[in-house]
């Protein structure tokens, strides 16, 4: 799998698909792994350093797993969705775009379904429960329910 350094242009165009968020900056190098993912990397390691290395060991990713940079085939449009480790990384960027749950709803969210209610960010959202951020996931158009992307390795087993 090939890596390829995110230049100025680009982190600039992935920064304007999380202005959702209210982000405006990203002090880490951003790199794409195959052609949604993003990892971000905060090393010591130079970009030609980076990419030596990658000729060595043709290594899957550097650095955390950021986000997914893709275009949605049912509506044609281009979306960024950040991972819950991206989340905690800009948290303190983060301004807007944050759906608070309650304690009926964070349960729910953590057994992987989706949530219903009557939302009034659309779009992807950071998911909150009201102290910390808990995942990303999506408000439909209508705002009445929120698509669940928690990984399954983080979700609870109903019991």
């Amino acid at each position: 799998m090939k890596i390829q350094i995110l230049d100025k242009t680009k982190k600039k165009k992935f920064i304007e698909g999380i202005s959702y968020l209210g982000v405006e900056k990203i002090p880490l190098l951003l790199m794409a792994t195959g052609t949604e993912r993003v990892r971000a990397f905060s090393g010591s390691l130079s970009n030609e350093e980076i990419m030596a290395f990658w000729r060595l060991f043709p290594i899957e990713g550097v650095g955390l797993y950021f986000g997914k940079d893709f275009v949605d085939k049912r509506n044609g449009k281009r979306e960024v969705r950040l991972s819950l480790d991206a989340l905690h990384i800009l948290k303190e960027q983060i301004k807007s775009g944050v759906v608070v749950l309650d304690k009926e709803q964070e349960n729910e969210w953590f057994l992987g379904k989706d949530v219903d209610g009557g939302f009034d960010e659309k779009g992807f959202v950071a998911v909150s429960d009201g102290k910390d951020f808990i995942g990303t996931g999506k408000v439909t158009e209508d705002g009445k329910r929120l698509m669940n992307f928690l990984p399954k390795e983080r979700r609870r087993r109903e019991s």
